[in-house]
C-alpha cells in the first residue's frame, strides 16, 4: 500500500467497559455466522420470489428455499464466508494479532480439501481465488472473479483487534489479508471499510443522529479514498435517498436483488445496517431477504450489527441452533484476550 488507512483506534477511551467490549467481539463473531447461515437459506432468489416463500421477513434458520442456489443449506450451517473468517480470526489470535500469511495460507489451502466447507456450496469464482492462492499463482486483475466480495466479506475479525501504537492496524490488516486472493484495489478498500466500521462500532461509537451517521459515512470515504478512489466513488452513493432517521418497515428499491461485487454488495449492506440499526434482529432478517447474494449481505449486516449492539442482543433461538458455537466463543474469547 502507498498509504497507510487510519482505522479506528485502539483505546476504548472510556467509551464502554471491558464487560462491554467482549460483548461486543462476541457480536461480531456471532451475529455474522448468525446472518451467514440465516441468508445461505435464499442465495440467488430475487426479493419478490423470497417474500412468496418465506414471507415478509425470514426470522429463524431454515433449509435452503426451493430454487435458491444452495436448497440442501440446512438450518443453522455455516456458508463459505464463515469458514474463512473463522480461519482468519483464528490465525489472528494463534499469531498475537499480526497477520501471519504463511499461516492462514496453509489454512485456507486446507479448506480446499475440507468436505464439510466443499458442501457448504463455495462458488467458482471463490474456489478458483483460493486454488490459485495455494498454488503460488498472482490473483487475476481483470477477470470476473477480481472484484469479488470474498476477501472483504471475511475479513470483519480484524475489527475485534486493539490498534497498534500506529493506529491503523485494523484497516491495514484487512487490506493484508485480502492481498492473499485478491489484487484489485477496490476489495482492498472494501475490506478495510468493512473492518473499520465493525471496529468503530465495537469501541462504543453511536449513530443516534442524523449528523454521526454523516461523520460516520465520511470518515469511511476518506479512508476508502485513500486506498482506492473508484471504490470511495462506489462507497459515496450508499444509498443517498434513504431516510435514515426514521424507523423502516420494508426495504428499499434501490437495495434489493444484489450481486456479488464488492463496489455494489459492500455500499448496499451498509444502507440496510443503517436503515435497521437500532434493532439487530431487524437488520439481519431484512439482509436474509434482499435478494442475490443474501449470505453475504447477512455475514456483513450481523458483523456490523453484531458490533453495534453485541451479542446479548442475539436471539438465542438464533444461538441455540448456529453450527460450531464452541469455536465461535473460543475464538471471541481468545480476541477478546489480546486487549490490553
Amino acid at each position: 500500500m502507498e498509504k497507510k488507512p487510519q482505522s479506528s483506534g485502539g483505546s476504548l477511551k472510556g467509551k464502554i467497559s471491558k464487560d462491554e467490549l467482549k460483548d461486543k467481539i462476541r457480536g461480531v463473531i456471532l451475529a455474522a455466522a448468525c446472518g451467514n447461515s440465516l441468508g445461505g437459506s435464499t442465495i440467488g432468489l430475487n426479493h419478490k420470489e423470497i417474500l412468496a416463500t418465506a414471507g415478509s421477513s425470514l426470522r429463524d434458520f431454515v433449509p435452503g428455499l426451493t430454487r435458491s442456489v444452495l436448497p440442501d443449506h440446512k438450518a443453522g450451517e455455516w456458508l463459505p464466508e464463515c469458514f474463512l473468517a473463522t480461519d482468519l480470526a483464528e490465525s489472528l489470535a494463534a499469531s498475537d494479532g499480526k497477520l501471519n500469511k504463511v499461516d492462514l495460507k496453509a489454512r485456507y489451502a486446507a479448506l480446499l480439501s475440507d468436505k464439510e466447507f466443499l458442501a457448504s456450496g463455495p462458488g467458482a469464482q471463490l474456489l478458483k481465488g483460493l486454488r490459485r492462492m495455494a498454488d503460488g499463482v498472482a490473483p487475476p486483475d481483470k477477470s470476473v472473479g477480481a472484484l469479488h466480495v470474498s476477501a472483504a466479506s471475511r475479513a470483519y475479525p480484524c475489527a475485534c483487534l486493539p490498534d497498534s501504537d500506529e493506529g491503523f492496524r485494523v484497516a491495514d490488516t484487512a487490506v493484508e489479508q485480502a492481498s492473499l486472493t485478491h489484487l484489485d484495489k477496490r476489495v482492498y478498500a472494501a475490506a478495510a471499510v468493512l473492518s473499520d466500521s465493525a471496529g468503530f462500532f465495537l469501541r462504543g461509537n453511536k449513530l443516534d443522529s442524523e449528523e454521526q451517521v454523516r461523520q460516520y459515512v465520511r470518515r469511511e470515504h476518506d479512508l476508502a479514498d485513500r486506498i482506492d478512489p473508484r471504490f470511495a466513488e462506489a462507497w459515496d452513493d450508499v444509498a443517498p435517498d434513504l431516510d435514515y432517521m426514521n424507523p423502516a418497515c420494508q426495504l428499499p428499491y434501490s437495495l434489493l436483488n444484489i450481486g456479488h461485487e464488492v463496489n455494489e454488495l459492500v455500499p448496499t449492506a451498509v444502507g440496510i445496517f443503517l436503515i435497521f440499526r437500532h434493532n439487530l434482529e431487524e437488520a439481519i432478517c431484512h439482509a436474509a431477504v434482499a435478494g442475490g447474494e443474501t449470505d453475504t449481505l447477512g455475514i456483513i449486516v450481523g458483523a456490523l450489527a453484531g458490533g453495534y449492539h453485541g451479542a446479548s442482543q442475539i436471539p438465542e433461538r438464533w444461538l441455540s441452533k448456529i453450527a460450531h458455537r464452541d469455536r465461535l466463543e473460543n475464538v471471541a474469547e481468545q480476541l477478546f484476550d489480546m486487549w490490553p
